[in-house]
């Protein structure tokens, strides 16, 4: 018998992949970059209250960036915000998630959810939800993957098999982001959907399947849930490994199921995605902040308060500037922002990051 139904937003970061906008202590979720001034974790918040209300939605974030989710997503009660002592990977911050609904409710269903998601279409995407839910209730463990719209070589792709109850599919596998001729047969086959790193299980169903697959977290968390009071002590010592890489990818065939989705998904993952999430203007620039441009066509232009850009006779480009620092690239080129951040590391420019 299943318990209540908990989401679980995953809400820390590093902000590499929006800078110079994005930073450490203010990743992409924290960003004004939706129509009306709306950032990705309050949007997201206002999505999944259709499926638990605000009491049993969890924020698990960075003790430093407590402040931003309390700003940004003011619904979420403060009890609710889960800190991480130190950024430990995607597996750790789900078992930390779920070893706090375990205490709640020894029953607890788990909606894990990443805070820097753009979705324009929330009816189907709460469906997709609450079908995922179902399906773990069973005892599953549940992802939601997208509907493929183009061979896309940076995401990671799950391939379904046999049909299941309830609008699922069983998992054959999950695939490493495939190249360009790969992809195209993925989208081809019609076997194949987007990862979207969202998941679903019960919380007692996921610990033990880290008990499982990574011993040594698991029994990190175990002293946590059993010792609460040393979770700043212990949380550091677990291994940094992600949930799909550690758990996922290991789980045996006919544990995980995938539902599929089509609710206009982006994971925001550049800067040349930015695009997607609102009307460009007739020149094609879609532009967040005050800019003035001539001749200008298809760009990227974002400008903090306080700061304008103006393009001339240029294309395709991304234009940001902030308070600290302008970007200028194309936007094909808008993945290599990293690099940028990684010169910036290595040259030990913190103030920048």
């Amino acid at each position: 018998m299943a318990g209540d139904a908990y989401v679980l937003i995953m809400a820390g970061g590093g902000g590499t992949r929006l800078w110079p906008a994005s930073r450490k202590r203010r990743p992409k979720q924290f960003l004004p970059i939706l129509p009306g001034g709306k950032t990705l974790l309050g949007a997201t918040v206002e999505r999944v209250l259709g499926v638990a209300p605000a009491e049993r939605i969890l924020v698990v974030t960075a003790a430093d960036q407590v402040s931003e989710v309390q700003r940004t997503a003011p619904s979420v009660p403060t009890r609710n915000i889960v800190i991480e002592p130190q950024a430990r990977n995607t597996a750790a911050c789900i078992g930390l998630g779920a070893v706090e609904v375990l205490r709640r409710d020894p029953e607890g269903l788990l909606a894990v959810i990443p805070s820097d998601q753009y979705v324009s279409k929330p009816a189907p995407y709460a469906q997709a939800l609450a079908r995922a839910l179902e399906v773990a209730a069973r005892g599953l463990v549940v992802t939601v993957g997208i509907q493929p719209t183009a061979p896309e070589t940076g995401f990671g792709y799950v391939e379904m098999g046999e049909a299941l109850a309830g609008g699922a599919f069983v998992v054959q596998r999950f695939v490493e982001k495939p190249d360009r001729a790969t992809a195209e047969g993925y989208l081809a086959s019609k076997k194949y959907l987007w990862n979207s790193g969202m998941f679903f299980f019960k919380a007692s169903r996921i610990l033990e399947a880290i008990r499982a697959h990574l011993p040594a977290l698991g029994e990190i968390l175990d002293q946590i849930h059993a010792r609460p009071a040393e979770t700043a002590a212990l949380y550091p010592k677990a291994p940094s490994t992600s949930i799909d890489y550690g758990v996922m990818e290991k789980l045996k065939a006919g544990e995980v199921a995938v539902v599929p989705g089509d609710f206009g998904w982006s994971d925001v993952g550049s800067w040349s995605a930015l695009g997607t999430l609102g009307p460009a203007g007739a020149d094609g620039n879609f532009t967040l902040g005050e800019s003035v441009t001539h001749d200008a066509h298809g760009n990227i232009l974002y400008a903090e308060p306080g700061r304008l850009v103006a393009a001339v006779g240029v294309s395709n480009l991304v234009i940001v500037a902030t308070a600290e620092a302008v970007l200028v690239l194309p936007k094909d080129r808008a993945q290599e922002v990293k690099e940028i951040v990684r010169a910036l590391e290595s040259s030990k420019r913190d103030a920048y990051l």
